[in-house]
């Protein structure tokens, strides 16, 4: 039942009784008037007959029993109307009611969180969203401060934005869409954009906060920046490493030939000392010594064999720089031998390792080529290859072990990057994959290389990423990636 028809009912039942009061006075002063008459007749001089005095009796009476009569007359229907006025409350708070649930229904569709409280900061509604993106259940959020749901660094922060509001009526921040932290019920931070607006309920002052979670949109946003950079370098790796061959080869070459001409020289030598008559014997072996000729014919092959050694090393490494950075235009999936990539990785990475780490490959003879976006999946490998050699520098234990094995599972094929460090705590293990999170020192890790690493794996290949760990023992990753890559 509507409001103005409770309003009808109250108006009725207040007309009704304020017609019996009045009906009521009225009887009362013709009594009091009756009375006034009775004693005023003998005085005047007037008897009245018998018959008279009975009438004046029966009025007098009938004044009497008038409020009762009114009342009995009266009463039901005054029943009758408050009865109808408790049915009219009845209704007007099942409505209420009603509209409330239908609001709050409504609320429970959006996406967003929205969040409704008091001028006290105290909560007092949440809808679906909000209790999916803050891990809290409406029941027992309500009726406590928002500042359980912010980190506690910018808490007071929030509390004086409220004073300020109620204290100057001026909206500063209030109307305009901007990016705050929020924190759930286990304690993550994350980032979210809030929209807060001030409302007037039965003229109380509550405020409307819209709350978006945006995690996945900065960890694309992450993805794009990391990507960008990426396809910076690799360009950049592929030109120096273009820049870097050619003058190897000349380099490699020259030292071929001389290697080949020292060669000569030394049989030469030999040919001369067989050659030379005993009277100049003395006279050569004389300048052999002065000139250290001994020396030089046996450190110099050493010298030449060592650099051209440094110049295949240089060599491999200018080769795994062009696998590693290559990129094809637009970024489409390409075929790659996938124990190439990862002996491009690992030389590319073998700075980070080399003096923490021994490694050791067991790669199966019936994995071959597989189709990947090559330049995101040599990145995952060498993620997970530099986190393991921080992982056995962590530990402190010597000299550890990198162990990568690859075998084919149906139509599938597996990578495992195993190392003997530290491990991951058993408490954390769940947030490895979380964007920003890292157990490393400022300045040694991101946050983001594991995070980017389960994207490209999982959501780009349509993979799996994983892993096994044990404090102290170590961890092992499994990639498991399709042979054949389809395209979503």
């Amino acid at each position: 039942m509507s409001n103005s028809l409770l309003s009808e009912h109250i108006l009725k039942r207040n007309f009704i009784s304020s017609l019996f009061i009045i009906i009521s006075v009225v009887i009362g002063i013709s009594e009091a008037l009756l009375m006034l008459l009775l004693d005023a007749l003998p005085q005047w001089g007037i008897v009245l007959t018998p018959i008279q005095g009975a009438a004046l009796d029966a009025v007098f009476l009938a004044c009497l029993s008038a409020p009762i009569l009114w009342w009995l007359a009266l009463g039901p229907l005054v029943k009758r109307i408050a009865s109808e006025q408790v049915y009219a409350e009845e209704q007007a708070r099942l409505n209420s009611e009603l509209r409330t649930t239908q609001f709050n229904a409504i609320l429970d569709t959006f996406t967003s969180a929205i969040i409704t409280i008091d001028k006290t900061g105290i909560v007092q509604g949440f809808n679906k969203a909000a209790e999916q993106i803050f891990g809290f259940n409406t029941s027992e959020i309500t009726g406590k401060s928002i500042n359980c749901l912010i980190p506690s660094a910018v808490a007071a922060q929030h509390d004086g934005y409220l004073q300020r509001y109620l204290d100057t009526q001026n909206p500063t921040i209030l109307g305009k869409r901007r990016e705050v932290d929020g924190q759930r019920k286990n304690g993550d931070i994350f980032p979210a954009l809030l929209l807060v607006n001030p409302m007037k309920i039965a003229g109380e002052l509550f405020f409307f906060g819209v709350i978006d979670d945006i995690s996945e949109t900065k960890a694309l946003q992450a993805q794009l920046v990391q990507a960008q950079k990426l396809e910076a370098i690799g360009q950049l790796a592929s030109g120096v490493a273009h820049e870097i061959n050619t003058p190897i080869q000349y380099i490699g070459d020259n030292l071929s030939a001389l290697s080949d001409n020292f060669s000569d020289i030394i049989v030469y030598q030999q040919a001369l000392q067989d050659l030379v008559n005993e009277t100049l014997k003395p006279q050569l072996d004389a300048l052999v010594d002065k000139y250290d000729l001994a020396f030089i014919l046996e450190d110099s092959p050493k010298a030449i064999q060592q650099a051209r050694e440094g110049v295949e090393r240089v060599a491999e490494i200018v080769k795994a720089m062009k696998t590693f950075s290559h990129i094809e235009q637009g970024q489409n999936k390409q075929t790659i031998i996938l124990h190439e990539a990862l002996n491009s990785a690992l030389t590319i990475s073998r700075n980070s390792y080399k003096y923490i780490a021994e490694i050791e490959t067991d790669f199966s003879s019936d994995v071959g080529a597989i189709e990947c976006y090559a330049n995101e999946l040599n990145q995952v490998f060498l993620n997970l290859i530099i986190n393991a050699a921080h992982a056995i520098e962590e530990k402190q234990a010597g000299m550890g072990l990198i162990r990568i094995v690859t075998r084919k599972l149906d139509d599938k094929v597996e990578v495992l990057i195993q190392d003997n460090g530290a491990g991951i705590p058993a408490e954390i293990q769940e947030k490895v994959f979380n964007l920003f999170f890292s157990t490393k020192a400022v300045g040694k890790g991101t946050g983001q290389g594991l995070s980017l690493s389960h994207s490209i794996v999982v959501e780009k290949h349509r993979g799996k990423l994983f892993f096994e760990s044990a404090v102290g023992v170590g961890t092992t990753f499994h990639i498991q990636l399709p042979i054949k890559l389809e395209v979503q």
